[in-house]
């Protein structure tokens, strides 16, 4: 009964686009050690019988005994197998905390306002706000009031236009006069899926807006397939709108980054350090780095959004075994083959796949040998002293055609006149960057 449950659960998961429902949680867990803090949802625990126990636990049970206890799992940032429901509809309460970041109150009133008044015609399910017009980033002017822009998750990507186009047919371009099917097969046949309207003023507020399906957008969570709003989601945004699915699915794709950024850091690192890597990943290839945006744009995310950079991650490190923090900001990681192993194998499987891909090339060329046993190969390939230069140039190569190929799609979805605009802003923010 256990095992047709657990499969039929993760059958509905594939197809709602989550692959990895049930081996999300950090496994750099590893059994071995020696489990700390208290154990979350103790109440719900106490009230499971014992079909409820996983297959690893009976196993364990089993090796070495009756009496001999379940393994703990720490923290509001763990779920158990048989806590995710199949239609993602609730999650223990606190999961997922590290995601909401504080901001001052008047502003949250002005974007949640802005996201209602949208909401209420055409109905959101996943929406968050980022960017300098919410979050301070060094070397911008504070008196310019900056396009704030915005991010909507939606059901049905077609039948939202429908609604939207009826109640502000004058946010959209040309694209829009002809209807919401061209708009939605615009939206998810090119690019990375997400349809933006730039330049639209709403409560006074200036502001861009992108339109994605849930399910488009966890994939890209869970797997990396554009990295467009993956990447986006490595750094601090102000979630307006929850949905359970989406939290879940973030939650996966902040501990990825987290463990990129270990596998490229030497053993000893700062916070910042960490952070910088994090920030950095999406912008691997990303075309307007050289062209249109501040190439000093990672370092001011970072330096100007410290402490919520620290909200979003030190509660994921903190569930890390393989990472000790020190003093005054100070970080150590266990590098041992083993451990970088686990953590190679625990990677987005679209980036997984690239980096080996790059590793047997270089082997090639330098006429060694390939391992071909998979313990060996991944343990290899995750101790190789070039293993940050295949995590970015895979990165890289991830990001590369869809950031272009929806900055071309911009052109017909904003129009002509907005591209315009919006191309000069950039342009005017490269020129005047902050040596």
């Amino acid at each position: 009964m256990l095992n047709r449950t657990i499969s039929t659960t993760t059958a509905i998961a594939r197809q709602r686009g989550i692959r990895h429902v049930i081996a999300w949680v950090p496994k750099d867990l590893n059994t071995d050690h020696k489990p700390q803090g208290r154990a979350y949802n103790t109440q719900a625990r106490a009230r499971m019988s014992p079909n409820h126990i996983s297959t690893s636990q009976r196993r364990h049970n089993s090796t070495n005994g009756p009496t001999a206890p379940l393994r703990q799992r720490r923290g509001p940032n763990y779920i158990m197998d048989f806590e995710v429901p199949p239609d993602m509809s609730r999650l223990p309460p606190k999961f997922g905390d590290n995601q909401h970041i504080d901001i001052d109150d008047a502003t949250w009133q002005q974007l949640k306002a802005v996201v209602d008044s949208i909401h209420h015609k055409a109905p959101i399910r996943y929406a968050f706000a980022y960017g300098s017009g919410v979050f301070a980033q060094k070397g911008y002017d504070s008196k310019k009031k900056p396009m704030v822009d915005f991010v909507f998750g939606v059901s049905h990507p077609q039948h939202w236009h429908s609604l939207n186009l009826q109640a502000n047919p004058h946010h959209y371009s040309l694209v829009g006069k002809l209807g919401s099917k061209a708009v939605a097969m615009t939206q998810e046949r090119f690019g990375a899926g997400v349809y933006f309207n730039p330049f639209v003023e709403v409560n006074g507020m200036n502001i861009k807006y992108g339109v994605v399906s849930v399910d488009s957008l966890c994939n890209d969570l869970l797997n990396w397939e554009t990295m467009y709003l993956s990447g986006r989601l490595h750094k601090p945004v102000k979630i307006l709108i929850d949905d359970p699915r989406t939290r879940l699915s973030n939650q996966v794709n902040l501990f990825n980054a987290t463990r990129v950024a270990l596998l490229s850091l030497p053993k000893r690192f700062t916070s910042e350090e960490l952070f910088y890597k994090i920030a950095g990943l999406s912008y691997l290839g990303d075309f307007r780095m050289s062209i249109g945006e501040n190439p000093h744009k990672v370092q001011n995310i970072v330096n100007a959004q410290l402490s919520q950079f620290h909200r979003l991650y030190d509660p994921l490190l903190g569930n890390l075994s393989n990472v000790t923090t020190l003093r005054e900001g100070h970080l150590e990681q266990d590098d041992s083959p083993l451990v970088r192993s686990r953590t190679f194998q625990k990677l987005p499987p679209n980036l997984k796949k690239g980096v080996l891909y790059r590793y047997h090339s270089a082997l090639s060329k330098a006429g060694v040998e390939i391992v071909k046993e998979e313990g060996k190969e991944i343990q290899s390939v995750a101790t190789a002293p070039d293993l940050d230069k295949y995590l970015q140039r895979t990165i890289h190569s991830i990001v590369q055609i869809p950031a272009l190929s929806q900055s071309i799609k911009g052109i017909a979805t904003a129009g002509l006149l907005k591209t315009g605009k919006y191309g000069m802003e950039k342009l005017g923010k490269w020129w005047t960057r902050s040596k």
